[in-house]
């Protein structure tokens, strides 16, 4: 396996986190996939991985598409 961030890998990630805040929202505390558990004690923590993750989703996103974005251009 390669040690390459890949799109779809942080996408994991990223849900992993969405996961994560719902189920501390349900319940007292939420164990990601690599066994880290979390309780609403972390929730900041988690919102701000959320927030990291989806930046990185975005990058990733665009990077894979060739980095075709869109801009908006002013004339004066």
């Amino acid at each position: 396996m390669s040690g390459e961030l890949t799109y779809g890998r942080a996408l994991e990630r990223l849900n992993d986190y969405l996961a994560a805040e719902e189920g501390i929202t349900l319940a007292q505390e939420y164990t990601l996939a690599n066994g880290q558990k979390l309780t609403k004690a972390n929730l900041s923590q988690i919102q701000s991985g959320i927030k990291y993750w989806r930046e990185i989703c975005s990058e990733l996103k665009s990077e894979e598409s060739g980095g075709i974005g869109f801009y908006q251009a002013v004339v004066k």
